[in-house]
């Protein structure tokens, strides 16, 4: 069987979905059916916050890997600018036919990909990937690394309580911005900063409505509150669902004092019960551990995990040369 990769057209969408929904399928039947329930409920909140997707949604860039003799779509890989700028890729999709092999095969689609995002200025490429799929394997072997873990967790529904007293507690004002970005500075690793935001304006640009939507979600009319101690120690967002959709609520906290984790989610919950029954899921990272851990003690569930990876490429510049006045009659003239 020989196989091409070339850019997808509008005739390939009826057969990349068709290859799409095969590959859930199959998964029913796996032990990763709870990641892939799950990243179905993250595309339903945000379509950027998933690593496989349905081809419906807006992607920037498209590949497909046909059998060159059948005229068959075997694969496809699919990327969207990321909202860190032009020069970063983020890759929605990466899906194989079961008879292709997943690291050759899939292999070949990445490193077209990284090919075509050269060619338009592209160095960094980022990924999403549940962190109990096999394809992990295929992107650390192409040089992916894991930055970050990221869980959901999910609850039907927030008992009822008293609002506790928080000093500082207060409505989230625009003058609050760069407060907000430093503890978001000191509440995160340098590793994962560097990645996502290595100054305040990529914060500002990065942190834009339907990106790392649960975390620092800034959609208009959602209520926000800080904490403010001399500086912003404390932030809360919740973003209303609807739809089937379960409320979104974004939590953030210095790690000092020891009480102000507890207090920040007590009165948040309590915010959340009051204005927003029903469904609620929140998203923190890894080194939130302190405030996952509240929240599955509040009936807060982890339904799934997702590994953060990112792959730097070297972009290759033409060196400007400068010849001597007398060697000139060396250089090829033309026109």
């Amino acid at each position: 069987m020989t196989l091409q990769v070339r850019p997808a057209q509008l005739k390939d969408l009826a057969a990349i979905e068709t290859l799409y929904r095969q590959q859930v399928r199959e998964s029913e039947h796996s032990p990763l059916k709870r990641q892939f329930a799950s990243t179905r409920l993250w595309f339903l909140l945000n379509s950027a916050f998933a690593s496989i997707i349905p081809i419906t949604s807006s992607a920037d860039h498209v590949y497909v890997m046909e059998d060159a003799r059948r005229r068959r779509i075997q694969g496809f890989v699919q990327a969207e600018t990321a909202a860190l700028g032009p020069g970063v890729w983020q890759i929605l999709n990466l899906c194989l036919s079961p008879d292709l092999d997943r690291v050759e095969d899939g292999t070949a689609l990445l490193d077209h990909l990284f090919n075509e995002g050269l060619n338009r200025g592209v160095t960094k490429f980022i990924v999403r990937v549940p962190v109990d799929d096999p394809v992990l394997d295929l992107f650390r072997a192409r040089g992916f690394t894991a930055y970050a873990t990221e869980h959901a967790l999910l609850t039907e529904s927030v008992t009822a309580r008293p609002a506790p007293a928080v000093p500082g507690w207060r409505p989230m004002r625009r003058a609050d911005e760069l407060g907000l970005y430093l503890l978001y500075v000191a509440t995160t690793p340098k590793s994962v900063a560097s990645v996502e935001a290595s100054n305040f304006a990529e914060w500002r640009r990065s942190f834009q409505p339907g990106y790392w939507s649960a975390r620092i979600p800034r959609r208009a009319g959602q209520p926000r509150f800080v904490i403010e101690r001399m500086q912003v120690v404390g932030w809360m967002s919740l973003v209303p669902g609807g739809g089937g959709r379960p409320h979104s609520l974004g939590l953030m906290a210095a790690a000092q004092p020891a009480e102000l984790w507890p207090s920040l989610v007590q009165r948040s919950l309590s915010y959340v019960a009051q204005h927003q029954p029903g469904p609620v899921w929140c998203s923190l990272r890894h080194y939130d551990e302190v405030g996952i851990q509240l929240l599955q003690r509040e009936g807060f569930e982890v339904i799934a995990s997702q590994a953060l990876m990112v792959r730097e490429l070297p972009l290759k510049v033409r060196a400007r040369m400068r010849v001597r006045i007398k060697d000139q009659r060396l250089v090829p003239q033309y026109g």
